[in-house]
């Protein structure tokens, strides 16, 4: 009689209990949502999660080359359908909201966006002498933690629906290990999981990073996102729609703890 693979960690983990390992090793490989064999010896544990936005400090800096295509069509938003941003350099200052740090929860994002003309938004300025390019952010999960300045409306949305993508797809930590089932896409037919596929050492003008590819496949195309566990937001993607037509693609230039 064929024995299952979850019934077989049960049964593994009741006799290693004798010796005092934990039966929480087999909740972990049967609940985590993994496609992949977990050894039991050896499961993810808390410092194989990836939070969005965990290792952001004042002061934090990042710098991208961004590609978002206007007439987007993503599972995830529909955030910014009409506008483009190509081979565009995208900066994120983060500092705390309010001089005396009134709001400890809540990011004060500096963005500096250059689209073939230089448009710099800390000096671009409403009719209240307020910095079109300050957007607040939440510390937990990057949401947005205010209104948007109209003027800067355009150019955030793109930002939101390539770069801040990863917002919508993992919605609480998640484990970096191979095998990790992060979310997924339903359809008409079937249910498209994005997990975490594979591992790659991989070289940017930012620096080489070990990296883990959160990736689905939508169509003829495999979406992909490279992600480092030193970083709070990820390092690289190429995200397709349905029909194969690229919707965003960025990679880090540079960044500063």
């Amino acid at each position: 009689m064929k024995t299952s693979p979850k019934l077989k960690i049960l049964l593994i983990s009741g006799i290693m209990a004798v010796f005092g390992l934990s039966v929480s090793i087999a909740i972990i490989a049967i609940g985590g949502g993994f496609a992949s064999p977990v050894s039991i010896f050896k499961p993810p544990t808390s410092a194989n999660l990836w939070t969005i936005g965990k290792t952001i400090r004042p002061g934090t800096l990042m710098n991208y080359s961004l590609t978002r295509i206007g007439s987007h069509d993503s599972p995830w938003s529909s955030l910014g359908e009409h506008s483009s941003l190509v081979n565009s350099s995208v900066t994120m200052k983060f500092d705390q909201e309010g001089a005396n740090n009134k709001s400890p929860n809540v990011w004060k994002v500096i963005l500096d966006v250059i689209n073939g003309t230089r448009i710099n938004a800390n000096t671009t300025q409403n009719q209240n002498g307020k910095s079109n390019g300050v957007v607040l952010m939440s510390k937990q999960q990057l949401t947005n933690a205010g209104p948007i300045v109209k003027n800067i409306l355009p150019l955030y949305e793109a930002v939101e629906s390539s770069i801040l993508e990863i917002r919508d797809i993992a919605l609480q930590p998640q484990y970096l290990v191979i095998g990790a089932e992060w979310n997924s896409i339903s359809t008409d037919v079937n249910t498209i999981p994005v997990k975490v596929t594979s591992q790659q050492n991989l070289q940017t003008k930012a620096g080489t990073f070990n990296t883990y590819i959160l990736s689905y496949t939508l169509g003829p195309k495999t979406s992909r996102i490279w992600i480092t566990p030193d970083l709070p937001l990820p390092i690289k993607a190429e995200v397709y729609n349905s029909q194969g037509q690229l919707q965003y693609k960025y990679d880090l230039i540079s960044y500063k703890k």
